[in-house]
């Protein structure tokens, strides 16, 4: 049976889709055909300018609904993407998030009416995320009932598609919400980013990048905080097997630019300090310029080993995402974040002296903020201002405050 693996709108174009790009790994690994097809990155290309695809993220989010001309245009690209896709057997769709439902719903309705025969499963967060319309039934449940699709997945797809593959109908996460977490993702195989043209992604620079997942879950249980919901155990892959899948990803493709989707890039510091080690060594002997970002926490400066911003630096790491939240100590402690405007200013200096960026994560109003607390921190502001004209701390990102 020949499988096509399937992106949908909306994703971010400026990198290729990780998740498809390791499923499409694993049915290969597994010893079946598939090719994969990123209809987000095709949607981009179809559209007159970037302007016009944008537009269409109100429409994704539901703030409005399409007009005829726009829905018109899905008609469009969507029978013209039947023709790519009647070549094979049985798509496996990947569904990122709520944004995504509104296309693949319509994409399944085609399939159903001009492609009949085709098998469809569904997978990824948004498969099982609940339906707009319909709160209690997740997605890939109410589209599965409609019969839009043969199979939904949920949870981590690696181990659940080498069953469906085998013949499995039933199971931990197999048309229902209730998955079982993998424990060793160090084994997992890499993304395979050769199904995709890498020069077709709206970079953000004139260099190509691609998304690295180094851990599952987190290491901190911050109060307000839902990753644990989803991945109630922290993994983290080896510092070594990370290191290798970027020089995969370098010597393969040219890539030198990486962005970490983990919730926290540093959650395992023996992990993280191999990972550097690693960057940095080849980083002199090849001259490759590797740069990476990604979330980061600040850690009590007594927890840091010497030099060790140094090499992060001489590793390619360049700018981390820190959800500083407060100017207050005691709100920061609150919502178990464990590090103190002491160990900020500490790190600050040391992102400084070594050319790191920091891009602050506030969260205004948390449940047990008084007016002095957050007096604490618009005093913050002034307090680490010298580092905003020295571009070390590149932004500050206030969010909506608690909701």
């Amino acid at each position: 049976m020949r499988n096509l693996v399937i992106s949908v709108p909306r994703l971010e174009i400026h990198r290729p889709p990780i998740s498809t790009a390791i499923v499409a790994e694993v049915i290969r690994n597994h010893g079946a055909p598939v090719q994969a097809l990123d209809l987000n990155c095709d949607f981009f290309h179809f559209l007159p300018n970037r302007q016009a695809y944008y537009g269409y993220d109100e429409i994704w989010d539901t703030v409005r609904k399409p007009t005829f001309a726009e829905l018109k245009n899905m008609f469009r690209f969507i029978k013209q993407s039947l023709e790519k896709m009647k070549l094979y057997d049985r798509y496996w769709i990947s569904v990122f998030g709520s944004s995504g439902h509104l296309f693949t719903k319509l994409l399944c309705k085609f399939i159903r009416k001009y492609l009949p025969n085709k098998k469809v499963i569904l997978g990824g967060q948004g498969a099982a995320a609940s339906d707009l319309h319909s709160k209690e039934t997740g997605f890939g449940s109410t589209l599965r009932q409609q019969g839009l699709c043969d199979m939904y997945l949920t949870g981590e797809g690696e181990e659940i598609i080498k069953k469906v593959l085998d013949g499995k109908t039933d199971g931990p996460g197999i048309n229902n919400e209730n998955p079982v977490q993998v424990d060793n993702i160090n084994d997992l195989p890499y993304p395979n980013y050769s199904f995709y043209d890498l020069d077709r992604y709206d970079y953000l620079s004139d260099k190509k990048e691609v998304f690295i997942v180094g851990s599952r879950g987190c290491v901190r249980r911050c109060t307000y905080c839902d990753v644990a919901k989803y991945w109630p155990k922290f993994r983290y892959r080896s510092g070594d097997n990370i290191a290798s899948e970027m020089i995969n990803h370098y010597e393969k493709h040219g890539v030198t630019e990486f962005y970490f989707t983990d919730s926290l890039i540093n959650g395992s510091m023996k992990a993280f300090n191999d990972m550097c080690d690693r960057l940095a060594k080849y980083n002199t002997d090849h001259k490759a310029g590797f740069q990476w970002k990604g979330q980061f926490i600040f850690r009590p400066k007594n927890q840091l080993p010497q030099d060790h911003f140094a090499t992060v630096s001489a590793a390619g790491g360049k700018e981390f995402y820190v959800g500083v939240e407060t100017g207050s100590d005691k709100i920061r402690w609150e919502m178990d974040k464990k590090f103190t405007n002491e160990d900020i200013d500490f790190q600050l200096e040391e992102f400084n002296k070594h050319n790191i960026n920091v891009i602050f994560l506030m969260l205004i109003g948390y449940v047990t903020e008084t007016l002095d607390d957050h007096k604490d921190t618009l005093k913050m502001f002034k307090r680490w201002q010298k580092y905003v004209a020295t571009g070390t701390i590149k932004g500050i990102d206030l969010a909506t405050g608690l909701l």
